[in-house]
């Protein structure tokens, strides 16, 4: 025998004790340890009782919050008020009823009274753009850790960058007001409330979980809505009376729907973590 045919020998003789050894943890494990899978991915077995809950709950919470909208935009606009006489901003009521039957907001910049719109400077338009392109830049040059971040800043950029070639183009053409974006702002965050319990239905109210809990958990995240809303509102029109209303389409895209989206996403998220072990069960 010679000496390659003793090293094969040796390495066949190798590879079946570890296989052996390997399928032998593989069978205690097997016995002995029950693993279970993320909750995520477990069958989930939906009672008439859970059904019930799942259809009852949101039905319940939309006429409630549809009964409430006039309270709840009268709430934000008289929020708003509150707190803009103490950051500076001109936010005053208007004197005519909407289509609601509501008086909407509005914001003066003159004596006059007539509604603020501030429109950038040439200083502002400039800086801007020296901003966008070092974005576009930068993230061009992102790679492998910083990727989550490369593309939302692609489109905050090219976002900015069509609200710049627009107002380079046609300032004086822009038919947005700060008040009618606060007030499409307010109707952005009641549809949000208005489908949250729609969606925690599907997701959330199946769980095995007790009423009680799901009850409380849905009213901390349209409290946190309700809360949210008007500051989130005056922390935007701050941004645009000292900056001017090029940022509004910025603001109003990824600052709007998307970021309430968000949020709704982050607190469905935290609930759901708080479900028992068992939940799914």
């Amino acid at each position: 025998m010679n000496k390659t045919t003793f090293l094969s020998d040796e390495s066949r003789e190798y590879d079946r004790g570890f296989h052996a050894a390997f399928a032998a943890v593989k069978e205690a494990r097997t016995r002995r340890v029950k693993v279970r899978p993320h909750r995520s991915i477990t069958p989930l077995k939906v009672t008439p009782y859970l059904l019930v809950q799942a259809l009852s709950l949101p039905i319940a919470f939309c006429a409630l919050i549809y009964w409430g909208k006039p309270m709840l935009l009268e709430f934000w606009r008289t929020c708003i008020l509150f707190w803009s006489e103490r950051i500076g901003m001109p936010f005053s009521l208007s004197t005519q009823l909407n289509e609601a039957g509501q008086y909407a907001l509005q914001l003066s910049s003159h004596s006059d009274g007539s509604l603020g719109n501030p429109l950038p400077s040439d200083f502002t338009l400039a800086v801007t753009a020296a901003l966008v392109l070092i974005g576009l830049v930068v993230s061009l040059r992102m790679k492998k850790a910083s990727l989550p971040l490369k593309y939302p800043l692609r489109i905050v950029c090219v976002v900015q960058l069509i609200t710049l070639i627009y107002f380079w183009a046609s300032p004086n053409s822009f038919p947005y007001s700060i008040a009618r974006h606060s007030e499409e702002l307010m109707t952005i965050g009641y549809a949000v409330m208005l489908t949250t319990p729609l969606m925690l239905a599907v997701g959330y109210y199946i769980l095995n979980q007790s009423l009680f809990m799901k009850v409380f958990y849905t009213v901390l995240i349209l409290s946190f809505f309700v809360v949210m809303v008007p500051h989130q509102i005056l922390a935007q029109a701050f941004i645009m009376q000292h900056l001017s209303v090029l940022f509004m389409p910025v603001l109003y895209i990824c600052m709007g729907a998307v970021f309430d989206a968000l949020v709704f996403v982050a607190l469905y998220s935290w609930v759901a973590s708080n479900a028992p072990a068992n939940a799914t069960v």
